[in-house]
């Protein structure tokens, strides 16, 4: 966690973090896929990897998705490092890599892009707005809006208070253990929570779409009187 929330807090302050809006106030809010599992990664995966990701693509796979795949991680790549819960609820370790860090980079591309479209997941074609500059609230509709597609939008002035809201939480991560501040959440806990509330958001966008959806293909009543027909 230390780690992530340094490359993050680094992030913002040269201004490269992707959760920031560009003059115009559009947040360019783009998914990274698991290539496990055809979904966005979550939010404690996700934003630190999109730090790191630079040219590369939206497609973070494991040593053995790639194995799996039919390909292998080049020799020498580093990949990043995440921790995750075992069956049997102890805590393990692996790393994510780019499929440009793989042997066979296309193939990678082809196999996830197959296993995205079976998900069946459209691109949500929705316009939504941070409204908040609660580092929660904030990046809870970044994550919405990457797991969803949905385009976003935020003001600069509600975008350089989240800037230094979300500083706090960072630096107190950052902070030795004895000088942290209790009521302020980790790292961790914090990125959970952000991942509760974008999805809270997409299920109230996904309702809305099928609702929209309904009302589209609802047939249409037959007004018409009947014709009696003649004795």
């Amino acid at each position: 966690p230390a780690h992530n929330a340094k490359i993050i807090k680094d992030s913002i302050e040269n201004g490269t973090a992707t959760f920031l809006p560009d003059q115009n106030g559009n947040v360019n809010a783009k998914p990274i896929i698991n290539g496990n599992t055809g979904y966005c990664l979550n939010a404690k995966d996700l934003i630190p990897m999109q730090v790191i990701q630079k040219d590369n693509s939206n497609i973070a796979v494991t040593y053995k998705t790639t194995q799996n795949l039919g390909t292998r991680i080049k020799e020498g790549e580093k990949g990043f490092f995440y921790n995750f819960q075992r069956e049997d609820k102890t805590i393990g370790t692996s790393q994510f890599f780019f499929p440009e860090q793989t042997e066979n980079p296309q193939l990678i591309k082809e196999k996830v892009s197959e296993k995205v479209a079976k998900t069946g997941l459209k691109k949500m074609d929705k316009s939504l707005e941070i409204t908040s500059s609660n580092p929660e609230e904030y990046l809870g509709m970044y994550v919405a809006a990457c797991k969803s597609g949905a385009s976003l939008k935020v003001s600069p002035q509600i975008a350089e208070e989240f800037k230094q809201n979300f500083t706090e939480v960072l630096n107190n991560q950052l902070a030795k253990k004895a000088d942290r501040n209790a009521e302020i959440d980790t790292l961790s806990n914090f990125m959970f929570k952000v991942d509760q509330k974008a999805n809270s958001i997409n299920k109230e966008l996904y309702a809305e779409r099928r609702q929209e959806m309904q009302k589209e293909f609802k047939p249409k009543q037959n007004n018409r009187k009947p014709v009696e027909l003649a004795r």
